[in-house]
């Protein structure tokens, strides 16, 4: 069994992106047609991704909550993502997306307090078989195992454990604790002053101690940082495992009459192959897997 893991938000701003830049390089500015590309391309690199790898099994994960809780990483860290851009626009084509997807058989999951970073850690902790996490967000590099590997789309690039201390300068055990002393700065969140890699590295060889307040700050990072951390709140697993139990079956004619609609052109002449990869192959995983 192989699971591919497809990061939803982060794919949805990579594709936004790059349909918002075509747009303007062909001097295009209707906004519709912006969208319609918008959606295309993000289907179109889930195709690549599911072409590439192969797998059993599709799940894409969203930030979205459709039972919205707070974010607890909020409540455990003032300013949490705090510098994130409040623009709308990449994700208002994100039901069309998962409607989609659903026509493909592709279930979308969805967290209630945390984040689409837990789900896909709690998929890789309890699903059997080999993982594939599709994003260029480097705090899966924690989830890394003998079964699990981050592919970054963008660089074309898989993180594997055999060659992680080569792609990392870590080994597997001192990238956690090497990022909770160092902070990161897209997420908003600090690390401790004046520690830099050397620092860290005179620090994980045993050779520099934190003091109380170093302490307090690398205890605070690990709590945000930590994606095992889920596994100890049984409801918000459940929650996830409640979606997860959710047979997703697949509705091709509706997919071939979307594409029809928002005239995918690309996607309806490459139908049959459409069709193998998406269709095709899960009912012969159902009736031999």
């Amino acid at each position: 069994m192989k699971t591919l893991i497809i990061d939803g938000n982060n794919l949805i701003h990579r594709t936004w992106w790059t349909a918002k830049n075509q747009g303007k390089r062909q001097g295009i500015e209707d906004t519709e047609l912006i969208a319609n590309m918008h959606v295309y391309f993000t289907l179109n690199a889930i195709y690549s991704y599911a072409n590439k790898f192969k797998p059993t099994k599709t799940i894409c994960v969203w930030d979205e909550k459709e039972d919205y809780q707070p974010n607890i990483r909020k409540e455990q860290l003032d300013g949490y993502k705090g510098t994130r851009s409040k623009d709308s626009t990449p994700h208002h084509q994100n039901e069309q997306i998962k409607e989609m997807l659903s026509c493909l058989g592709i279930p979308s999951i969805f967290p209630r307090e945390r984040e689409a970073d837990d789900i896909v850690a709690y998929i890789c902790k309890t699903f059997e078989g080999e993982k594939v996490i599709v994003s260029v967000d480097r705090d899966f590099l924690q989830l890394v195992d003998d079964k699990t590997v981050l592919y970054d789309a963008i660089r074309k690039r898989e993180f594997t454990l055999d060659t992680f201390k080569e792609d990392t300068d870590y080994t597997k055990n001192e990238w956690l604790r090497a990022k909770c002393l160092l902070g990161d700065k897209s997420d908003n969140v600090p690390g401790i002053p004046r520690f830099g890699k050397a620092k860290v590295r005179k620090w994980l060889d045993g050779e520099l101690e934190l003091n109380e307040e170093q302490e307090a700050i690398f205890e605070k990072n690990m709590k945000v940082f930590d994606l095992n951390e889920v596994m100890s709140h049984e409801s918000e697993a459940n929650y996830y495992q409640e979606q997860l139990d959710v047979d997703i079956e697949a509705r091709w004619s509706e997919f071939v009459c979307l594409c029809e609609e928002y005239k995918m052109e690309n996607i309806l002449k490459k139908k049959e192959a459409w069709h193998t990869l998406f269709i095709m192959s899960n009912k012969l995983l159902s009736m031999f897997g």
